[in-house]
């Protein structure tokens, strides 16, 4: 408690017309972590720790500096799991985009408010492959081309297998949330295959085996490579479950980073 951290907004919100200096994440999770708020200028080549919302073009260029310097972050974006429609809780995670594990052990009791069960599809298997692209941001974060991406996946698969193949753009939020959810999708998938996407995450919770090709939360349990979509590993219940009690503690409600409980589970042991 008491380090000085200093707040990278997503790029292109304006928080003042809601009366807000900056992202009501980023301040409570700053406030519960007993920091002090500043904005952050590269070229004052600081070495305060940094929070960091989404991966618009400040946040990118925050986290590279930090990565450059060997200095600590915590990134904050869409929780793995959430109760309902709205986005109740988020992501926070040192030093890294998504948590990348180990996997630690954990009660059930979030996943109880989360209202979360374990999908049992009875040995039940799609057909098609379901590749949900990533964003163009997270694709300039990697220096990668999406189009470019995408072809080569989509070629990569062909050379291993003759299965249907969808691809999944991501639809609006409001689309997204209630006619045509990523469960849709799944029902009928043998299998999903992304960059570094949270689809890989949500398709294991699905019960549904997942490819994620960069360092992805999921990655802990699925493959990362397409050259094993005729092998893939499918989680037991029991993993299935410790995983996702696990990520229950990898994300919170804003409540929870204004009292400080975020900061103290993400300082474990430091």
């Amino acid at each position: 408690m008491g380090i000085k951290i200093a707040a990278i907004a997503s790029d292109g919100f304006n928080y003042e017309a809601k009366g807000l200096k900056y992202d009501p994440y980023l301040q409570s999770f700053i406030m519960g972590s007993g920091g002090s708020i500043s904005d952050f200028v590269l070229k004052n080549g600081t070495t305060d720790t940094l929070v960091i919302r989404g991966l618009g073009g400040g946040g990118q260029k925050a986290i590279k500096y930090c990565l450059r310097n060997k200095i600590d972050f915590y990134a904050i974006d869409s929780g793995y799991i959430q109760p309902g429609t709205k986005k109740d809780y988020h992501r926070i995670t040192k030093n890294a985009l998504q948590n990348l594990g180990p996997i630690k052990d954990r009660g059930l009791d979030r996943l109880k408010k989360l209202n979360w069960q374990y999908k049992n599809r009875n040995g039940q298997t799609g057909n098609k492959i379901l590749i949900c692209p990533p964003s163009d941001k997270v694709m300039k974060f990697y220096e990668k081309d999406l189009d470019t991406w995408l072809a080569e996946t989509v070629d990569e698969i062909k050379t291993h297998t003759n299965r249907p193949i969808e691809v999944r753009l991501k639809p609006n939020r409001s689309e997204r949330v209630t006619t045509n959810t990523i469960w849709d999708a799944l029902d009928d998938a043998y299998c999903l295959v992304t960059f570094n996407s949270i689809a890989a995450t949500e398709a294991l919770l699905y019960s549904v085996p997942a490819i994620a090709l960069a360092p992805n939360a999921a990655s802990v349990l699925c493959n990362t490579a397409l050259k094993d979509i005729n092998n893939l590993y499918l989680p037991t219940k029991q993993e299935t479950v410790r995983f996702a009690a696990h990520l229950s503690y990898c994300q919170f409600t804003s409540n929870e980073m204004l009292n400080g409980f975020a900061w103290s589970i993400l300082n474990e042991g430091s």
